[in-house]
């Protein structure tokens, strides 16, 4: 297809998004763009005519991918957006540091669905000058690098921000010796230190020097032991909220001086204000002092991924109003809930959470994909939750039908296939929207097949069996034509339920083989069971290095190829250790010999728990 733009500024990016689009027919289409005062968009089609009414640039090109969605036919939308900033915030600070060309994807992909915002974040992936070991060896971006970037944002329209940190979660930087005069603790900054703010200056020249907008997102978030560290021990006990107060207004004095705009996460006002030091539990006719207050043309960011409850929605914007005159509201996509996405609850919370957002008339949104503890979860699978969040943004409500039809016209991709990865870990009919994050595909990968610290809570769970029929749909899905990416996706995943069918009840068999006297199946896991295991784990850990090195840089892959490496040696150990055993039967098989307990109190019931190192082994990994 030839496209003909009557507006040069255009042509280009409307080009490139051709390109996402297979099997056009051949033909010329003429498209004439035309901005609006009105918020939101109007397409008219008759013929090869089309007509495109924008109020913001990046709704051209939600509007044009309705064009390719139905270039064969006739046809008028029209859309009204009820958000002035709409984006999506791409975690590049646990491992997995997208590489430029994924994140020029994602900006296209972006465009596609009217977001004209994209906040990178980057707690010590990017370059500081004279502090080289900020970011070493975490595969950070250079400037050149973040100015690409940005370039190729702005064909479509679409901002790029940076997020850094500039109080908390700097712990990567702050394990280097030569950090020690400028820490409070391991994670966190020595605030009222001159040599932090210099640090802190040579941060945000280094930013300014890269990205050329005027907002900037300098975290300030979840610094639970604020004041508590090396602080204490200098300054003696210090009112916490003067301490967070002082600190901003430094660091917000050096972000005017480089002509930045910022704002930061809110929940540190919020956790000091509460009694019980929890984000959501501020009374609703909470004041605080004025002296606490932040300056109010900071601006606040409203992040809630948790909530199913629209009065908590109700409560916390009223509160943050109180605060601030200007908020953002940050949704979640749950990338991170272990080793496959939680969509179930990113539905739900992104469902009524936008609705009020709609009715208390907040018009900046982001969706936030964390990929907490080491970037498990390929970021592929945010395509799904950051599609419904857009739609909420456009739409009245969104349907399941309505996401589908948007992920179908616009990737190719269908979103029942996707949904079948919600089901790694969202099984248990008490919790349909999984709102307590339960992750057993995790605990069953990591866990030992010896010492399985989950045993007694997967027995009578019945996973092997459910593992099992998930791979099977997995494996119906792969004969469909789909998108090569998301194929390998769904590869990847079908190796991994086939897997889990294998692994996730082996202790509990083993276990039970064992107190029954039945050496004939522990022999059958010695030579067989475990050996194939073996073979499935490695196609295992092939497709999922290939996802990683196409997706990310390759540092940071060396985290989950240990942690994988660890389930493949634990299998060869335990393979090991039945055929010794089964020589001197007569002899107490000492890690089978001990009782299995619960993990939660709640024999029912599997909840979150998404710490690697506390997955894998009850004895004592990281700490002294």
């Amino acid at each position: 297809m030839k496209l003909i733009v009557k507006d040069s500024k255009f042509q280009e990016a409307s080009e490139i998004l051709l390109k996402h689009f297979a099997g056009m027919p051949e033909e010329e289409l003429e498209i004439y763009p035309e901005y609006t005062e009105k918020s939101g968009l109007k397409v008219l089609k008759y013929g090869t005519n089309v007509k495109i009414q924008y109020h913001q640039e990046v709704q051209y090109y939600r509007a044009l991918g309705m064009v390719f969605g139905h270039v064969s036919e006739d046809f008028s939308s029209a859309e009204t957006a009820c958000t002035s900033r709409l984006g999506a915030m791409f975690d590049c600070s646990r491992n997995g540091v997208l590489r430029v060309e994924t994140v020029k994807r994602y900006i296209e992909y972006l465009a596609l669905l009217g977001m004209n915002d994209l906040l990178l974040y980057t707690e010590d992936t990017y370059e500081i000058p004279k502090y080289p070991h900020f970011g070493a060896m975490r595969g950070r971006y250079s400037k050149e690098d973040i100015r690409e970037i940005e370039r190729y944002a702005a064909k479509f329209g679409i901002e790029l921000v940076p997020c850094i940190q500039t109080l908390a979660h700097l712990r990567t930087f702050l394990r280097w010796p030569v950090t020690e005069p400028m820490r409070d603790n391991s994670d966190i900054l020595l605030v009222g230190e001159e040599k932090v703010y210099d640090f802190l200056e040579a941060m945000i020249r280094s930013v300014r020097a890269s990205f050329s907008g005027k907002r900037i997102h300098i975290g300030m978030d979840e610094a639970f032991q604020l004041g508590l560290g090396n602080y204490l021990r200098k300054n003696g006990y210090q009112d916490r909220t003067g301490i967070m107060k002082k600190h901003l207004d430094r660091v917000c004095e050096i972000c005017r001086k480089y002509d930045f705009d910022p704002m930061i996460w809110s929940d540190m006002y919020f956790m000091l204000a509460a009694e019980d030091g929890r984000y959501y539990n501020v009374p609703e006719d909470y004041e605080w002092k004025e002296e606490d207050r932040p300056d109010p043309e900071i601006n606040l960011v409203y992040w809630d991924y948790y909530n199913a409850s629209p009065d908590v929605y109700r409560k916390m914007v009223h509160l943050h109003k109180k605060l601030s005159g200007h908020m953002y509201f940050a949704g979640g996509g749950w990338t991170w809930n272990g080793i496959a996405p939680n969509y179930a609850r990113a539905l739900e919370t992104t469902r009524v959470g936008t609705k009020v957002m709609k009715e208390e008339g907040a018009d900046k949104w982001f969706c936030t994909l964390w990929q907490d503890d080491g970037a498990e979860t390929p970021m592929e699978t945010c395509l799904l939750p950051l599609t419904y969040f857009a739609e909420c943004a456009y739409e009245k409500e969104v349907t399941m039908e309505r996401l589908h039809d948007r992920m179908k016209e616009l990737f190719g991709s269908e979103s029942d296939d996707l949904m079948l990865l919600d089901q790694f870990d969202n099984f248990q009919p008490e919790d349909p929207h999984n709102l307590k994050s339960a992750n057993p595909s995790k605990l069953a990968l990591y866990q030992d097949p010896l010492l399985g610290i989950f045993d007694g809570q997967f027995a009578g769970k019945g996973l092997r069996e459910h593992y099992r029929e998930l791979a099977d749909k997995l494996e119906v899905c792969l004969k469909k034509e789909m998108p090569k990416r998301t194929g390998n996706l769904l590869a990847y995943y079908q190796k991994l339920a086939a897997f889990l069918a294998e692994k996730a009840e082996m202790g509990l068999e083993i276990k039970s083989d064992y107190d029954n006297e039945d050496q004939e199946r522990l022999r059958q896991w010695a030579d067989k069971r475990i050996p194939e295991c073996l073979e499935m784990l490695e196609e295992l850990r092939e497709r999922r290095e290939a996802l990683w090195m196409e997706e990310c840089r390759p540092q940071g892959y060396e985290v989950l190829d240990i942690r994988l490496g660890g389930v493949r040696n634990r299998l060869e150990s335990a393979r090991n250790r039945i055929s010794r055993w089964l020589a001197h039967p007569e002899e107490p098989f000492e890690e089978l010999e001990e009782r299995r307990v619960c993990f939660w109190p709640d024999e029912g019931r599997i909840y979150s728990f998404n710490r690697w190192e506390q997955i894998v082994s009850a004895s004592n990994i990281n700490e002294l």
